[in-house]
């Protein structure tokens, strides 16, 4: 379980997190969602360790992040982002070679992404739901506890939206997982959580 207690955050001089309480329940799978602003990103990127909380602080199964070293967080989460900058005409294969070569799981989720047919392509030639694709397996294929996804549901169609989700809904039964979308209306009762800020 992640837990989250009394926790704020700031830019500079604007709260964004204001003493916020919430648990994250592994296995599960957790939507996330809310207006423009209301800090769903924010609350990822302190998750993720990427930013450090102005006060509070948040526990991984009981253990806390705070001044955990990139490795240790690896283990614990892994993030697929709103937006992954692929700036680098390197292949889909060779991109999700960077993840783990040996995943148990490698197959399936390139499967299931129906990432097969791109596996050769470059990724900078890719359309951006085809980059989000990616974004989404490259995560997946990191052995963490925890999956924190960003918006995998970006310039998606109705198909490549359902086969994410079945993909998740099976993840976890074993992981955790949170995802952040603002398009809940087709999704939310795939989840076994929601939690709206």
């Amino acid at each position: 379980m992640i837990e989250i207690t009394e926790l704020s955050f700031s830019y500079k001089k604007t709260t964004v997190l204001n003493s916020l309480n919430l648990q994250l329940q592994s296995p599960g799978s957790t939507l996330l969602s809310g207006a423009n602003g209301r800090g769903k990103t924010t609350l990822l990127k302190l998750l993720a360790g990427v930013l450090t909380p102005t006060s509070g602080r948040i526990t991984y199964d009981g253990v806390d992040i705070k001044g955990m070293k990139v490795a240790q967080l690896a283990k614990l989460r892994s993030v697929a982002p709103q937006r992954r900058s692929f700036d680098l005409a390197f292949t889909v294969n060779e991109i999700l070679n960077i993840a783990d070569k040996e995943s148990s799981r490698r197959s399936e989720i390139i499967e299931r992404l129906e990432l097969t047919p791109l596996l050769n392509a470059r990724i900078t030639e890719l359309s951006l739901g085809q980059q989000q694709r990616v974004s989404v397996a490259l995560a997946l294929l990191q052995e963490s506890d925890y999956y924190l996804l960003d918006e995998p549901f970006s310039a998606q169609d109705s198909h490549f939206e359902a086969a994410m989700l079945t993909l998740l809904h099976d993840i976890a039964q074993q992981k955790g997982v949170l995802v952040i979308s603002h398009h809940t209306d087709n999704v939310h009762t795939s989840f076994d959580f929601a939690i709206t800020l």
